[in-house]
């Protein structure tokens, strides 16, 4: 039992403890003990981990650090880096790849619709123009102030297409129609970027109505290059009547433009008195002046035919040819020098 002395005013009774009470009082001590205890504890863990957690990011910044400046790491990448300028230079000097989409398990292309057709052939397509000098029929004879047994002549300007063929490390080759660059004076193309070149007659194949000419590889830009492609060659000999083919060419010669229709026939002939061996393919894809050596692509993308001519009357419609590029590789091939 506790029990009470008498202290002095301002000061706190002092008290004095029993058995009880002390039993009571190391109670509490030790709650307070082990309240301490774990309060200490759990700030041990925490300060370890925090501890534990800076050791780990130094330690992988200083291994990070150690790495990146190891001699033969850096080394390495700038052999990397080197290895891609130089890779990037390359291929702004090269022409690029046709963009084709392939089944990598067959090997075939995969049909792509008219969208993907365009985007893939276009850059292998130019715009031809023949600058050339013909003769005119003189209509005042004595008259005329070139005289009366003189031939007037005048400077005439047509247009056509053609389709990149091969590259080599000199020249640049194009197909196309005979009858688009006969007798020429002056012969340039134009790239699907726009930009305009002189060519020359290579060689050319009248009979066949075939022509290849050349621009020189030094002329054109790297800029140029790098946006033309080689064409991609199909096989016409596996065409069926009712495929989905894609015209393209420097119609009216206003630039390159897209028709697309179906092979209406096979093996057809035009007029009866040729001398040439060809058969045609006959499309309804619209073929028009200034279509003459464009292409004609199957719907993987792939030169098919070369666009040469169309029956055109006002009881006809949709009746335009192409030559079988299968028929005529050899002959093209013969007139690439």
């Amino acid at each position: 039992m506790a029990r009470y002395e008498y202290q002095p005013y301002g000061e706190e009774p002092y008290e004095y403890f029993n058995d009880n009470n002390r039993s009571s009082l190391s109670s509490k001590n030790r709650r307070k003990k082990k309240s301490r205890f774990v309060k200490k504890m759990a700030s041990l863990v925490l300060s370890g981990a925090i501890f534990g957690v800076a050791a780990a990011g130094t330690f992988h910044g200083a291994d990070r650090l150690l790495t990146l400046t190891d001699p033969a790491n850096i080394e390495a990448a700038m052999t990397n880096l080197s290895s891609a300028s130089s890779s990037s230079d390359s291929s702004s000097k090269n022409l690029s790849s046709p963009v084709l989409l392939t089944d990598t398990a067959s090997g075939q292309g995969i049909n792509l619709n008219v969208t993907q057709v365009a985007a893939a052939g276009l850059p292998s397509i130019v715009s031809i123009t023949n600058i050339s000098v013909q003769e005119v029929q003189d209509y005042y004879g004595m008259f005329s102030r070139y005289g009366r047994w003189s031939t007037p002549v005048e400077e005439t300007v047509s247009c056509g297409s053609g389709i990149i063929i091969q590259a080599t490390d000199s020249y640049l080759y194009i197909v196309t129609n005979y009858h688009v660059v006969e007798n020429p004076t002056t012969l340039s193309v134009s790239f699907v970027d726009n930009q305009t070149y002189e060519a020359q007659l290579c060689g050319a194949d009248e009979a066949n109505d075939l022509a290849v000419i050349r621009v020189p590889m030094s002329s054109i830009s790297s800029d140029t290059l790098s946006r033309i492609t080689v064409a991609s060659i199909g096989d016409s000999n596996a065409l069926v009547v009712g495929e989905q083919v894609v015209a393209i060419g420097n119609a009216l010669g206003y630039g390159q433009s897209v028709t697309t229709g179906i092979v209406s026939a096979l093996d057809r002939t035009i007029g009866s008195s040729s001398s040439s061996q060809t058969t045609y393919i006959q499309t309804d894809a619209a073929i028009n002046p200034g279509n003459s050596g464009g292409a004609l692509l199957n719907m993987n993308g792939q030169v098919v035919g070369i666009n040469t001519a169309k029956l055109s009357s006002t009881e006809v419609e949709g009746m335009g040819y192409a030559i079988p590029i299968s028929q005529v590789l050899s002959i093209i091939q013969s007139l690439i020098v």
